[in-house]
């Protein structure tokens, strides 16, 4: 298994006049829990609270060395509807522009409502084992000219729209755990043996997946007949323990099976009932 501590910080590049800093308390930019996925994939989630409704987005940032910035995934995200996504990766100069407008189709689109959420994901992979921590930070680019902005719809008393206007948020305040959920991976598909074993009346089967995905596990009696369906679903990555309670089951020998990893994963382990 590998263990790593991995701190997700940002900062703030630019300095921000007094004006936008009064913006801030209400249009914000910031860094969400990252997560693990893998033993060297993390997910950075960009998080903004924006107070009016929201027409584009313009987010410059760079950061630091000892990853690949693999991905910028807009699935299941606030701006998911939006016509228009972008994220221009540069990982040889470790930065990423990530744009946004909700209409560029004859489809009518809505801006973004105001509210709070994530608004896009960074995939990183970890390429430096050794790092402790990735930094992110909102940059000003000059050509072509980019710099962390929020664009909303200003309207006339009768509803119609009169124009548009920029804030320029700062970062939101960040609390990042610096051991990421899942930071300690297995490495290796496993299924524990149960404990207790022998057991009355019920017992703890752990078992162990490097990787998300479907995950089934079966309890079968000594003739191949399925008794019980413990678990059939998705599962995140991890290490997992699921009890089964078998006070309605006879004494004698039951087996339990594991399929993962599309199915190349199949393991089955003895246990015993004894009343």
């Amino acid at each position: 298994m590998i263990k790593r501590l991995l701190v997700v910080t940002a900062v703030m590049a630019l300095l921000v006049v007094s004006s936008t800093l009064f913006a801030a308390e209400s249009h914000k930019f910031g860094v969400g829990k990252a997560i693990a996925k893998s033993a060297t994939i993390i997910v950075v989630p960009l998080e903004i609270s924006n107070l009016d409704n929201l027409v584009a987005l313009d987010i410059p940032l760079s950061f630091s060395e000892g990853v690949t910035l693999k991905e910028v995934d807009f699935t299941g995200t606030r701006i998911e509807y939006f016509d228009f996504k972008i994220s221009n990766i540069d990982n040889e100069n470790n930065t990423v522009i990530i744009g946004a407008l909700p209409q560029m189709s004859y489809e009518a689109k809505s801006d973004l409502a105001a509210g709070s959420g994530v608004v896009a994901n960074l995939i990183f992979e970890i390429d430096d084992p050794s790092i402790t921590e990735v930094t992110i930070e909102a940059i000003e680019m000059a050509d072509p000219y980019h710099k962390l902005m929020f664009v909303y719809h200003d309207y006339n008393a009768d509803g119609s729209i009169a124009g548009i206007r920029a804030e320029y948020p700062a970062f939101a305040d960040i609390v990042v755990d610096s051991d990421p959920v899942g930071a300690n991976l297995p490495t290796v598909f496993a299924l524990d043996q149960n404990y207790p074993n022998p057991f009355n009346p019920s017992t703890e089967i752990s078992f162990a997946l490097p990787n998300a995905g479907r995950v089934s596990l079966t309890i079968y009696n000594v003739l191949g007949q399925e008794v019980e369906r413990l678990v059939d679903e998705h599962m995140e990555a991890g290490n997992h323990t699921v009890t089964w309670e078998a006070s309605n089951y006879s004494s004698g020998v039951y087996f339990y099976r594991l399929i993962a990893d599309n199915d190349k994963f199949v393991k089955t382990n003895k246990m015993m009932v004894l009343k």
